[in-house]
């Protein structure tokens, strides 16, 4: 069992070397995202973590009241023939400290006084020690400083945040193995650093609980429930409890016989019997860690590969969305012209031809309802010539002219006057209609809702120069389209008139059927004004005839040419305003633009070189970028020269398994 042990150790701690090797390169806030396997010692200050820890790794370590460890120190253990101590230095490179010279312990000390200062503040950097020996089993463990709930002395007023956060920072990885460390003489419900774990391993599948100070439990059959968790104020843990006996900071002792009355400890203690040197001793806490960390080792390492791959990608490709430098004024000003067409192309065309089929979004389906609209509210003012009120108006509009002119003539002032609100009408419905056309397609292009321009950011520095554009284009637009049709509104006040022969071939088809009717005394049949009444201009000429059927022959012509003349003018106008509105808020809003965008720099060069030469943030979003980018190749490259290791790894696990299950059988049969 030892050979395989032996073998098993040597393969798997080639890759937790590699691993080691990438946690320190990558070390930040966050380690960039990647999860790395680990063996978080978390525990209340003076709960024996130090002790703990030094039985662990056979080096002596600072300990003593209130905080001593001030910034997470990382062991990595390795198992070998000589003994030796290293410094991890940036990572990489390693100092080997002559333990017969350099006293551990004072020397983590004075690491930490560098690190830390001299007060007893909490800093997340590192220290990283890595100890070789032949009694060591391949392991990494992360000792944290411990909880401290209020500060005394000189220690910082946050204190207990400081400690807590730095612990979930450890612990929250799912590749950690949460170590929670307590004295035997504390009550278990009152451990704080169980409330920690269950935060981030609620189930307490990679949790494992260490009673330390066992003898001081004050009953040992209390050590017993712990141990065999039988009280039902002890969380159940998958990985359950292990107890040791540590030895005090104020005695002297060697590790050896530390070790040495551990075992005879145990020896005598009533948990042998009931639990078994499984969950007692060092020994036991070593081969349990020591197989644990191989296993999420093996596990862990081809994903840990991708997601450094994966970050990678990421990196790179947020690289490729930073602005390129523009060190020339021709470079800014080339970029210039390429951000401009690509934003008339891509986002306002875009926007102005934006098809959800089926639900008429595009610009032209919203200018075409606004049209339809101007129709109907047309259409409302052109049944109030049929109304009892407006023949009224009519006639005392002639009466008031009565005289002025021979009697079966048309009053032309009367008729010019009359047409002449209804022009009123149809300029403020006009005017409305125009305004509200402009404001859809504003708004249209001057969202900034589901933006494309996000991922481009000379395209966002830009923004605010091209919306100001766009705005201003359109307000041109706008202007010239009203002022056309307010010059269209002035040429008809001026005289009414038309070449139109709907005019006068309705006039004398209006005006033949009530000849007929006065000179026959017969009753007007109006079936037979037309044999075809689906268009509405038939059903406007049969309701014109029914309204003014009982006035004089006079007022009848001048509600007839009232009538006919509102009809030519509406035409002629919904076609020529439908025509402006769609040129100058679809058609030719493109192109105009364009025209708009390339006179800025030539009136206004100055707002390119103000927005396109670039900044110090971009350079230092760069710079951060490109050495994440770096670091993460590098530790791709470290990982991926191990993929044979891997699979030589994954081999050996099930010649491992059998040779413990075979190991595990034979003991059961000699006991």
């Amino acid at each position: 069992m030892a050979h395989f042990t032996h073998v098993y150790d040597e393969k798997v701690g080639s890759l937790m070397d590699k691993i080691d090797e990438v946690r320190s390169l990558l070390i930040s806030s966050d380690n960039h995202g990647i999860d790395f396997p680990t063996v978080v010692v978390v525990g209340d200050q003076s709960s024996g973590k130090s002790t703990l820890l030094e039985a662990l790794s056979e080096v002596e370590l600072p300990k003593g009241s209130g905080i001593v460890t001030r910034c997470p120190l990382v062991l990595r253990l390795r198992k070998s023939d000589t003994r030796l101590v290293y410094h991890i230095q940036n990572g990489e490179k390693k100092v080997v400290l002559d333990t017969t010279r350099v006293d551990i312990r004072n020397y983590i000390e004075s690491q930490t006084r560098k690190l830390a200062g001299n007060n007893k503040k909490i800093v997340d950097k590192l220290i990283e020690l890595q100890v070789e020996g032949p009694n060591i089993r391949d392991l990494t463990i992360v000792d944290l400083p411990g909880i401290a709930r209020n500060p005394i002395a000189d220690q910082p007023k946050n204190i207990y945040k400081q400690t807590t956060d730095l612990i979930r920072k450890y612990i929250r990885q799912e590749s950690s193995v949460i170590l929670c460390v307590f004295p035997a003489n504390v009550d278990i419900g009152t451990v704080e650093s169980f409330a920690l774990a269950r935060e981030y391993d609620k189930l307490g599948t990679r949790t494992i609980g260490v009673i330390t100070k066992s003898d001081l439990a004050p009953n040992p059959n209390d050590l017993v429930q712990e141990l065999s968790m039988s009280r039902n104020n002890i969380q159940q843990l998958k990985l359950g409890f292990i107890a040791v006996r540590n030895r005090e900071a104020t005695e002297h002792l060697s590790l050896n016989e530390a070790r040495q009355r551990e075992k005879d400890f145990f020896q005598k203690h009533p948990a042998l019997t009931t639990i078994g040197w499984n969950c007692l001793g060092i020994d036991a806490l070593i081969n349990c860690l020591a197989d644990l960390y191989c296993d999420r080792v093996k596990a862990t390492f081809p994903k840990m590969r991708s997601d450094i791959q994966q970050k990678s990608k990421d990196i790179r490709a947020q690289l490729s969305k930073l602005p390129q430098e523009l060190e020339t004024k021709s470079a800014r000003l080339a970029k210039y012209h390429e951000l401009t067409d690509y934003y008339i192309e891509h986002i306002l065309k875009a926007r102005l031809e934006d098809r959800n089929y089926g639900q008429h979004t595009s610009m032209i389906n919203i200018l075409h309802r606004k049209l339809v609209q101007f129709q109907q509210d047309i259409r409302k003012y052109t049944e109030e010539l049929f109304k009892k009120e407006y023949r009224e108006k009519v006639r005392n509009a002639m009466s008031g002219c009565e005289g002025e002119q021979l009697p079966n003539f048309l009053s032309n002032p009367v008729l010019k006057y009359l047409i002449g609100e209804r022009l009123d009408q149809l300029s403020e419905m006009a005017n409305n209609l125009i305004e509200q056309c402009f404001h859809e397609v504003s708004k249209v292009l001057l969202s900034t809702e589901n933006d494309t321009i996000q991922d481009n950011l000379l395209l966002m520095k830009l923004t605010p120069i091209f919306h100001k554009a766009v705005d201003l284009h359109l307000n041109q637009q706008k202007n010239a389209v009203l002022k056309q049709v307010q010059d269209l509104i002035r040429l008809e006040k001026f005289d009414p008139y038309t070449m139109n022969n709907y005019y006068t071939e309705t006039m004398a088809k209006l005006k033949n059927p009530l000849t007929s009717k006065k000179s026959t005394g017969s009753v007007f049949n109006f079936s037979s004004l037309s044999s075809d009444k689906t268009h509405i201009d038939d059903n406007d000429d049969e309701l014109l005839l029914k309204s003014a059927l009982n006035e004089e022959s006079s007022v009848q012509e001048m509600l007839f040419s009232i009538y006919l003349y509102w009809k030519v003018l509406t035409k002629r106008f919904i076609d020529y305003i439908a025509l402006s509105v769609r040129a100058e808020c679809v058609f030719s809003v493109c192109s105009g633009m364009r025209d708009q965008l390339r006179r800025i720099p030539i009136e206004q060069d100055y707002l390119i070189d103000l927005y396109l030469t670039t900044d110090a943030s971009v350079r230092a979003k760069r710079k951060e970028l490109q050495q994440t980018k770096e670091l993460l190749e590098k530790a791709d490259t470290i990982l991926g020269a191990n993929s044979l290791i891997v699979a030589n790894v994954n081999n050996d696990t099930n010649d491992f398994s059998s040779a413990s299950l075979h190991e595990t059988r034979r003991k059961r049969k000699r006991d």
